[in-house]
């Protein structure tokens, strides 16, 4: 379950993906360069990713230190999260 920050962070973030599409529209009715098109495309695909490494963060972090038994295992924890997401990017 996301907390309220995360939860307003990802509607912010999700909303401005929705322009980025309405904008994708937009350029695909007006007929557009394909190639300025697929950079559109490719900058909403990045943002969708984020989005996602995000949400997966926060996730963990919450169900991995929810069980800590410790302040030790709980930085332990985070530290290894930080890890495997700065690998994901």
């Amino acid at each position: 379950m996301l907390n309220a920050d995360a939860e307003k962070a990802i509607l912010t973030r999700l909303r401005t993906v929705k322009g980025h599409i309405a904008g994708i529209e937009r350029m695909v009715q007006n007929k557009e360069n394909c190639a300025d098109i697929l950079v559109q495309i490719s900058a909403t695909r990045s943002s969708i990713q984020k989005i996602g490494i995000y949400l997966l963060e926060n996730n963990a972090k919450d169900c991995l230190c929810s069980e800590a038994k410790s302040v030790e295992e709980k930085e332990h924890i985070q530290k290894t999260v930080k890890q495997i997401i700065s690998f994901l990017k």
